[in-house]
């Protein structure tokens, strides 16, 4: 089943929340610092951005169909081994339905 997320605070017209859950919460990382060439080479396909909405997908009860207010925070950070962006995703999951 696949999740809508909703940053509006209002639902479409004709869609009416039937039941919601315990807000969820998921911070994940982004190296947006040169990898290098060999990092840079065998991580080429991979998307962290879209890893972390995953995540935060992921942690809505299996009945969800929507998350409702998402919210999206960011930070970064700069360490020895190269600068993180920390991404923050908080949300409401919720049935949600057509009338």
């Amino acid at each position: 089943m696949s999740i809508t997320l909703f940053t509006t605070e209002n639902l479409p017209e004709g869609c009416t929340v039937k039941e919601t859950f315990g807000m969820i919460q998921v911070t994940g990382t982004v190296e947006v610092s040169s990898k290098g060439m060999i990092r840079g080479m065998l991580q080429r396909d991979r998307n962290e951005y879209q890893e972390v909405i995953d995540s935060f997908v992921d942690n809505a009860p299996i009945e969800a169909n929507a998350i409702l207010g998402v919210q999206v925070s960011t930070s970064s950070q700069q360490f020895s081994n190269g600068t993180f962006l920390y991404i923050t995703y908080i949300g409401t999951p919720a049935i949600i339905e057509e009338k």
